[in-house]
């Protein structure tokens, strides 16, 4: 790992965005875990909901900065769809096929990073 790649991501105004939806993915596939093993309530439904809008505005607001700065490719565009429609549409099937793609998706954000860099 390059040692000056934190303080490359802390200056982009567009990249700083990712570290956020980093962490609510991490918390986001916690809290699917433990609806995995526990009794799914209303709350934590409610709660998994939430932060899966809180990844998807982070990466809107990343799209938007970034557009700003006119350097979105086709990849920024297909993760973003990606993490919007496919979690979605996978939380119908078993568990461990929406987890799985979900674990997909959180590799999808740092490869953003990496193509930013």
């Amino acid at each position: 790992m390059e040692p000056g790649l934190f303080p490359k991501i802390a200056s982009s105004p567009a990249l700083i965005w990712l570290l956020p939806a980093i962490g609510f993915y991490i918390t986001n596939l916690f809290v699917g875990i433990f609806m995995a093993f526990q009794k799914k309530t209303p709350t934590i439904l409610r709660i998994h909901s939430f932060l899966h809008y809180g990844i998807v505005a982070c990466l809107f607001f990343f799209l938007l900065i970034n557009q700003t700065h006119g350097e979105n490719t086709l990849w920024d565009y297909l993760v973003f769809l990606y993490l919007i429609i496919v979690p979605r549409i996978s939380k119908s099937w078993d568990v461990l096929i929406h987890s799985f793609l979900s674990l997909i998706g959180l590799t999808l954000i740092p490869l953003l990073i990496v193509l930013q860099i």
